[in-house]
């Protein structure tokens, strides 16, 4: 029974697969961060900058897709009275749900992110080690504006982090927002 649902589950998905419309979507932009940090005040938002690369499926003609992203983003935060920014360098994994009402979408879902640098810094700053994943959960909206063969995409969103990234007595866990410009090119 397990086997004749399992076989029955991987057509009905390569049914979907074949009944979808494929954009894939180069990015970039700038994110804000900062950290919410317990027993400290001060926190303050670091710009910075995020690029990536987007798949978006759209569910059999639906307004409804799955949009799956790759992204470089540069997190952090800046301390008040202090001179210097915390930066915490991501490869970020969300995977979105979408919807869309003609050309305004909004977006959700859960993510993965992996420290690639600034984490000596931090730990410098913690005075403890640093999580090296981060999970957390993304949410926002934007524009499709048609142009040419694809679409221009407005897109910002707000990410919170769920993931203690300080292993120290204090919790710090990400914040952000990020906003960014892209091209949906179809396939």
């Amino acid at each position: 029974m397990k086997k004749l649902l399992l076989v029955a589950g991987l057509l009905a998905s390569v049914s979907l697969v074949k009944a979808q419309d494929i954009q894939l979507i180069p990015k970039a932009g700038l994110s804000f961060s900062k950290q919410a940090i317990s027993n400290m005040d001060g926190e303050k938002t670091k710009v910075g900058f995020t690029a990536g690369l987007g798949a978006n499926f759209r569910i059999a003609k639906s307004a409804f897709s799955i949009q799956p992203e790759l992204n470089y983003v540069s997190a952090g935060t800046k301390i008040k009275n202090v001179s210097t920014s915390y930066n915490l360098n991501y490869l970020e994994l969300p995977v979105l749900a979408k919807y869309s009402f003609g050309p305004v979408y909004v977006n959700a879902g859960p993510s993965v992110g992996m420290a690639l640098g600034g984490m000596k810094k931090m730990e410098s700053f913690y005075q403890a080690s640093v999580q090296r994943f981060n999970f957390g959960i993304q949410m926002g909206g934007g524009v499709a504006i048609p142009v040419g063969k694809g679409s221009v995409l407005i897109d910002a969103r707000y990410a919170l982090g769920l993931t203690d990234v300080n292993k120290g007595p204090a919790t710090a866990k990400n914040r952000g927002f990020v906003t960014t410009i892209g091209y949906a090119i179809p396939l």
